[in-house]
């Protein structure tokens, strides 16, 4: 398709000049006219290196296009409701400058243009409209900032399957490409294998365990078949998408055994958990494992009010989400403020001087490299772990100085050893303490360790020094009081969800992604559009 000529000529039918009078001066739909919608032509020029110059018919105007998807996140609205209000809603017609008698677009324009955003590259192109519309207006601040940051789980648009059902659902659907291809002649075993996976269908609720486990056997015997079968097949069918989801799902689920496929015991981490899509994965948020979900993960940064003070009830919040990052659901919450980061500083944006966080961001590791940044990495840490047993003394009994290499147990006894410890492979450092003769007429024995040699050790990161200063400040009012400021991003991440971002709409971990952020920019359209109604009410009540 080639780009539209921008219609930038007033006519006498736009539903601005007709319906005008209709919309009040804090209407949504005025506002977003008058404060989106600039921030969204301002994307213009890069909405139209998506498309050709001058081959093809014209295309939808792309910012009306990047307009009404906007609109459809914020307003819970699927494909078709969002054509249909396109064509019949006043007051999406003037939010969008539309002629009143614009008959709309067919709903699948809509995917059309979304596949095109992310064959561009160009899926957060509405939340970069809206962060610098924001920016812009003076609502986000250039330079030093503060910023919180957190995570939160998103479910797959997929059912939750059985490792039986996803197995048989992967040859079904490999099964499914081999037939419309035509290619069902040179499958020896073609009538059998359509029989048992396309027109069965299996009371699984009335089978015997040992029914199920031949069931599961006979589907790797069939799986190893057929990648045998591929293997003489042409490219285009060997390196189909279901072609090489039914190997990778064989080698998950499977072992290779002398004389068939053997069940393996325990699932790796990431295998695939439905093969409609195959990005989902199974994760939990600790090792209790109460809460656990199929699906991905997000990072959501917002910014922070320099003097940190708490609203007033019912004050609109004046604090916008920065990033989005969307990432697989066995990512850690590190790795995902990493490539918060990375995204921002690619997108031209300000990394948080000031950032803060829960307990999952702070390490030893991440403390110093805050500390060698310039910045500061606000949030509380773990208490130390201890291996040796339940009631004993834990690394933060210990008073430890990593620049002296000394130690000072809670006896008050100082360490006489210090040996340092060098992972070639990884290059971390650990430091291993030893109390020696020390401990053995020590009164607080029995309290420290639990050895066969009543000898207490404690190795520590090469960082230990600023995990053990945070430990101490989580212990004043003062940082207690600083870390008020965190709480703000769950109302945030509360928001996001409540919006619709809990579940994702679309499948795959690109779409996914494009998803998110049209969804971190509904959120900071709704509260710029709430700003502004306050805003204009104050300004009546003064008046």
């Amino acid at each position: 398709m080639s780009l539209p000529k921008a219609n930038v000529q007033r006519t006498l039918f736009d539903a601005p000049v007709l319906v005008g009078d209709l919309f009040k001066s804090n209407d949504r739909y005025r506002l977003f006219r008058e404060k989106i919608m600039p921030a969204l032509w301002g994307m213009r020029d890069d909405l139209a290196e998506l498309y050709c110059n001058d081959n093809g018919r014209p295309a939808i105007e792309p910012v009306i296009a990047l307009a009404v998807t906007l609109l459809q996140f914020m307003e819970k609205a699927p494909d078709r409701k969002a054509s249909e209000n396109v064509r019949l809603h006043l007051g999406w017609k003037y939010a969008l400058d539309l002629e009143i008698d614009y008959n709309g677009f067919d709903h699948s324009s809509l995917v059309k243009f979304r596949n095109r955003l992310l064959e561009g590259d160009a899926e957060r192109i509405g939340f970069d409209a809206l962060f610098t519309g924001l920016r812009n207006a003076g609502l986000v601040k250039k330079g030093r900032n503060k910023q919180r940051l957190d995570s939160t789980h998103v479910l797959g648009a997929v059912a939750k399957m059985s490792r039986m059902e996803m197995v048989r659902e992967t040859l079904r659907l490999f099964l499914e490409d081999i037939h419309r291809a035509g290619l069902t002649q040179n499958l020896a075993d073609w009538d059998i294998l359509e029989a048992r996976y396309l027109d069965s269908q299996i009371a699984w609720h009335r089978m015997s365990i040992d029914g199920l486990k031949e069931k599961f056997s006979q589907a790797g015997k069939d799986m190893r078949y057929l990648i045998g079968w591929l293997r003489m097949q042409p490219s285009f069918v060997r390196d189909n998408d279901h072609s090489l989801l039914l190997e990778r799902v064989f080698c998950e689920q499977y072992e290779i055994g002398i004389e068939e496929p053997q069940r393996r015991k325990v699932e790796a981490s990431g295998v695939v958990k439905n093969p409609h899509d195959p990005d989902v994965q199974w994760a939990a948020k600790d090792q209790s494992k109460i809460k656990q979900w199929e699906g991905y993960k997000i990072q959501i940064a917002e910014t922070v009010d320099d003097d940190g003070k708490t609203k007033q009830k019912g004050v609109p919040t004046e604090q916008f989400i920065t990033e989005v990052t969307t990432t697989e659901a066995i990512a850690s919450d590190l790795d995902g403020r990493e490539r918060v980061e990375n995204n921002q500083k690619d997108h031209g944006q300000d990394v948080a001087d000031e950032l803060y966080v829960d307990a999952a961001y702070i390490t030893d590791d991440t403390l110093a490299a805050a500390r060698n940044e310039g910045r500061v990495l606000m949030g509380s840490a773990r208490p130390s772990s201890n291996a040796s047993g339940k009631n004993l003394f834990m690394a933060d009994a210990f008073d430890v100085d990593i620049e002296t290499r000394k130690a000072v147990c809670p006896a008050g006894h100082e360490s006489r050893q210090c040996s340092s410890l060098e992972n070639h492979k990884t290059g971390q450092v650990d430091y291993r303490f030893e109390w020696a003769g020390l401990c053995d007429d020590c009164p607080l024995q029995k309290q420290c360790t639990k050895s066969r040699s009543g000898r207490r050790m404690m190795i520590v990161g090469e960082f230990h020094n600023d995990l053990q200063q945070r430990r101490k400040e989580m212990q004043t009012d003062e940082f207690k009081k600083q870390m008020h400021q965190r709480n703000g991003v769950e109302g945030t991440i509360s928001e996001f969800c409540r919006a619709g971002g809990r579940r994702t709409r679309y499948r795959g971990l690109a779409k996914t992604t494009l998803a998110n952020y049209f969804m971190g920019a509904a959120v900071n359209a709704h509260r710029w559009i709430r700003l502004q109604q306050w805003n204009i009410a104050e300004e009546e009540k003064a008046a």
